[in-house]
């Protein structure tokens, strides 16, 4: 964060905008009420002839959100479920895996039952590389929702990549006699059609041999 406040803090004056108080008084005192000021008096500044203001904007919004970040991981403890499963997939979306799996099994812990928090720590270990502990995840997503479409999409995705090619086209098979929707959680990402038909293609052509 102090990179970024420093490279921020640099463009600012580099392109003259020294004088600009909103933008200055978050840097000096950042919160939500300063954050929110900059942010409106970015968006007042004429951008036709200059990406400046959008380029800072998109600054200070990354900034803002390591900031709360870190508030809400210092106070991990005290959130509740729906937070902390919001921290974590927030962390997930940021690449930053070993952060997010701490969270997800804190979740575990506390709600076994809950399906979610199980698919997303199994999408997390396999984007980090660890597959065996991605199936396990994603074997307990399945074990408390069996019709957890997407659990089933990102089981076949890892037991594809630990060769185990028939389980996979199995759980491919199951995922798409489900609804997928039914699971209702925004914070699932589809995966492409194409590349759910490239993952079809690749298992057929694995059991084809």
């Amino acid at each position: 964060m102090r990179v970024l406040l420093l490279i921020l803090s640099i463009s600012i004056i580099s392109f003259g905008w020294a004088e600009l108080n909103p933008i200055r008084d978050y840097l000096d005192q950042p919160s939500m009420q300063s954050f929110e000021q900059a942010v409106k008096h970015l968006n007042s500044i004429d951008t036709t002839e200059s990406l400046q203001a959008e380029l800072n904007l998109a600054y200070i919004a990354n900034y803002e959100a390591m900031r709360l970040m870190e508030l809400a991981m210092a106070k991990a403890d005290e959130l509740s479920a729906a937070e902390r499963f919001s921290l974590a997939n927030m962390f997930l979306g940021m690449d930053k895996y070993a952060e997010a799996i701490k969270l997800y099994e804190a979740l575990n812990q506390a709600s076994p039952k809950w399906s979610c928090p199980w698919r997303h720590k199994g999408e997390a270990y396999y984007k980090s590389g660890n597959f065996s502990a991605s199936a396990q995840a994603l074997e307990m997503a399945i074990q408390t929702n069996p019709e957890h479409y997407d659990a089933y999409i990102w089981y076949a995705k890892t037991l594809y990549q630990l060769a185990r090619y028939e389980e996979a086209m199995t759980a491919l098979n199951t995922a798409l006699e489900l609804d997928d929707n039914e699971e209702g959680s925004h914070f699932d990402e589809a995966l492409p059609d194409d590349e759910l038909q490239s993952l079809y293609d690749d298992l057929q052509q694995k059991l084809n041999k």
